[in-house]
């Protein structure tokens, strides 16, 4: 009896032990979020004509390490590249039809969800909150980003665009 006792101690510290180190390893990828490696649109809510997400067009190639995120548009054309440091305000400036264009984002990754806030300068207009966009890689393995666009200085209603990617 006793050692049927003992026997079903073990086990039950055993399982615990077992269901602990999944637990862990769960919270580990849940928290670091994996969104390296070339994604490829393949849906955008609602349809919006003309839309181009700036830094992910329809097809990106992602690059992540535990401090920073590098995205590089590959399709359409302009290619476009943009880092990040997680936790950081980091500058990328780009030529948009001839116009010198800065983007401010801040880029913050917890429980495998990444917020990058934006504010945008250009030549003739001064530095606002222009975007933030919220990833995000689902239980199906689409990568899921919502993108909202403010509108002026806050004149008019925001543009929310929900978009859809798979790995390539």
């Amino acid at each position: 009896m006793v050692r049927t006792v003992f026997r079903l101690s073990a086990l039950v510290v055993g399982l615990a032990a077992c269901q602990g180190l999944v637990a862990a390893q769960y919270a580990s990828m849940s928290s670091t979020g994996n969104f390296a490696g070339t994604w490829v649109l393949v849906g955008a809510k609602p349809a919006r004509p003309g839309y181009d997400q700036f830094w992910m067009g329809t097809e990106v190639g992602i690059v992540q390490t535990p401090e920073t995120l590098e995205v590089s548009r590959i399709a359409p054309e302009p290619l476009r590249t943009a880092k990040f440091v997680f936790g950081k305000e980091v500058q990328n400036a780009y030529l948009v039809n001839g116009q010198k264009v800065l983007r401010d984002s801040r880029a913050t990754l917890r429980d495998g969800l990444l917020l990058i806030s934006t504010d945008t300068t250009t030549d003739t207009e001064p530095r606002r909150r222009t975007n933030i966009m919220r990833w995000s890689v689902e239980s199906d393995g689409l990568l899921a980003i919502t993108d909202t666009e403010m509108c002026g200085k806050g004149e008019c209603p925001s543009i929310i665009t929900n978009l859809q990617f798979k790995r390539k």
